[in-house]
């Protein structure tokens, strides 16, 4: 799509996909195993595939008591369809930013990942892979992360005098997850003066910006971390604006994604993949006063 008619519908206030500037794509999720933590997470038309692994190492000798979390990501699709940004670039900041908030909030507890101080932890490994880019890569790839060690299911060990041993034949155990921190991204665009910005870019939106910036928050009204790499400045004024909008939005959300997830809870493993669908609810967005939003706009 011509990067000129966006722009143009834009500066008439409108969204070429017929949204409002401060509202989220659709969210589905197909739920797969539990064993595997097996997720396909689509936002729009971005699609990601997430699954989950458990294994049983020697820990760190520094960190005796703490297990292992890594995330591994798969971008090879933007390389075989000529993305115009550096794949591998992008890659590290999405990996980068997923561990600074799940571990730097301790959304998962590394510490909880022990079986036998200086002996025995958990390493849990988390890889996704992006099917289709529609926009805002770093939402869906985060989503699809903490959605999968949300589904996760690891194998019940026990400690005995002889050791460790799994206990597969029973109730397989979830993940200490303590809160769900949320990725809310946004556009900010320059247009005739004025700063536009955008929640939930779509691709040809991206092609269009001058920066985004990215909160991490949780319902607690935490925010966990913010993200802005480079790109055009944005006035205090307007950002303070755009935190009490994010944090606004944080409850209904965050409650959507219980409710999606709960759900799942007591899923047999062999399940078969299952369709939710989830939107944030319109009250939400009404309790966002019309003049927080004149005054977002017209600064």
């Amino acid at each position: 799509m011509n990067s000129e008619f966006v722009l143009e519908q834009l500066a008439l206030g409108k969204r070429i996909d017929g949204r409002d500037p401060l509202q989220q794509r659709m969210i589905q999720c197909h739920f797969g195993p539990q064993s595997t933590g097996a997720i396909e997470l689509s936002l729009g038309e971005t699609r990601v595939f997430a699954t989950t692994s458990a294994s049983i190492t020697t820990p760190n000798p520094i960190r005796p008591s703490e297990g292992f979390l890594k995330f591994h990501l798969d971008l090879q699709v933007l390389r075989d369809t000529g993305y115009m940004h550096n794949p591998i670039k992008l890659g590290m900041e999405i990996e980068k930013y997923i561990e600074k908030v799940i571990k730097g909030s301790k959304a998962l507890d590394t510490e909880s990942l022990c079986i036998l101080s200086g002996k025995n932890v958990w390493s849990i490994d988390v890889n996704v892979a992006l099917i289709n880019n529609d926009g805002n890569l770093l939402d869906a790839m985060y989503l699809c992360c903490i959605f999968s060690l949300q589904h996760f299911r690891r194998p019940q060990v026990s400690v005995s005098l002889q050791g460790v041993k799994l206990e597969i034949e029973k109730r397989l155990v979830p993940l200490s997850i303590h809160h769900i921190p949320l990725s809310l991204t946004y556009a900010i665009l320059e247009l005739n003066e004025q700063t536009i910005l955008l929640q939930d870019p779509c691709l040809e939106e991206e092609a269009v910006q001058n920066g985004r910036i990215t909160y991490s928050v949780n319902i607690y009204n935490d925010i966990c971390h913010v993200h802005k790499p480079g790109g055009s400045p944005i006035n205090i004024s307007i950002l303070q604006q755009l935190t009490t909008v994010t944090l606004m939005k944080s409850r209904p959300y965050t409650e959507e994604i219980r409710n999606l997830l709960i759900n799942n809870k007591g899923f047999p493993i062999e399940k078969t993949v299952t369709l939710f669908k989830f939107e944030l609810p319109k009250q939400a967005n009404d309790a966002i006063q019309v003049e927080q939003l004149e005054q977002l706009y017209n600064q």
